[in-house]
């Protein structure tokens, strides 16, 4: 395979990995790794072993991605790559599907010959949340999303619906000045 057929293979198996395989997961990553996601910034570690609050033993995960965009240079290279999640859970005691779009950048890095993700950052786009069973009523009140940004409006709802805390300062396309900042960021990694 070429680098970019290498690259592409990883970042889709990290991904079908995610809520599947733990130890296939962490052989995506280089040990010293980071990652920042609406739950959680910092270690591969932490990232593979923890979940967020509003998912649990009996929340289904199933996620769908789109064709990557790879930007190389030499051992190094970012991707851009856009994806959704649907997760079912329970809002106000009613089973709910909440359907997230997210543009993931990936810094992956070839060392010894092996290309595997150095850092892997989370961009919110947009979110839904709909009634899992048509008609059933998920008694969201229009007050509790009053100041939630729109990039991830329901993922900060179901969040805190369920007990857990998210930052109004996640990276999110309602603020573009961050993601200029995020791809020149990106963009001098691949070039030092």
């Amino acid at each position: 395979m070429n680098d970019y057929a290498e690259i592409s293979q990883l970042v889709a198996r990290e991904r079908q990995y995610r809520v599947r395989h733990v130890k296939e997961l962490a052989d995506c990553y280089y040990p010293d790794a980071t990652i920042q996601t609406s739950w959680q910034s910092g270690s591969v570690a932490s990232f593979i072993n923890g979940q967020p609050t509003e998912v649990s033993d009996q929340t289904m995960i199933v996620g769908r991605m789109s064709i990557p965009t790879i930007h190389q240079n030499g051992q190094r290279a970012y991707v851009e790559f856009p994806t959704t999640t649907y997760m079912w859970l329970t809002v106000n005691g009613a089973e709910a599907e909440l359907e997230s779009f997210r543009r993931l950048i990936y810094h992956v890095e070839k060392r010894n010959g092996v290309w595997k993700i150095a850092t892997m950052i989370s961009i919110n786009e947009s979110d839904n949340l709909h009634p899992a069973i048509p008609g059933t009523d998920l008694k969201v009140d229009p007050k509790d999303l009053v100041g939630l940004r729109r990039s991830y409006r329901y993922l900060a709802y179901t969040r805190k619906n369920a007990g857990g805390e998210i930052s109004p300062d996640l990276l999110g396309i309602d603020r573009p000045a961050d993601i200029k900042k995020l791809y020149a960021q990106a963009e001098n990694w691949i070039n030092e």
